[in-house]
């Protein structure tokens, strides 16, 4: 049930992070590049590397979070995660990064 919790926890804090950089300021201690936006990450080809790198292992955190607490895992590559990631940065550029990859983990873990 505390594996449950964390997870319902994690999901509240991450859907309610602000679309636009400038309110990008939130209660979790976010480290690295997942704290700017998508804009920032895919700006140039050093941002994009360091984004990458964070995306998956930001991905690879919600997967051991979703076995932990025995959910359901998106059953995908690093190139569709990569996929996903860019959709969801494509429609919302100003929207933090890891709000984005959540965005992109879920719409992923419904297929």
């Amino acid at each position: 049930m505390p594996r449950r919790l964390l997870l319902v926890m994690l999901f509240s804090v991450l859907s309610g992070w602000p679309a636009i950089a400038e309110e990008a300021k939130v209660a979790v201690q976010m480290k690295g590049i997942g704290g700017l936006t998508c804009a920032h990450w895919r700006s140039t080809p050093a941002t994009r590397t360091e984004g990458t790198i964070w995306i998956l292992g930001f991905w690879t955190g919600l997967n051991y979070v979703a076995a932990a607490s025995e959910q359901n895992q998106p059953n995908v590559n690093e190139t569709e995660v990569m996929s996903q990631v860019e959709k969801v940065c494509a429609q919302y550029p100003s929207q933090v990064l890891a709000s984005a990859v959540w965005k992109a983990y879920l719409d992923t873990n419904k297929n």
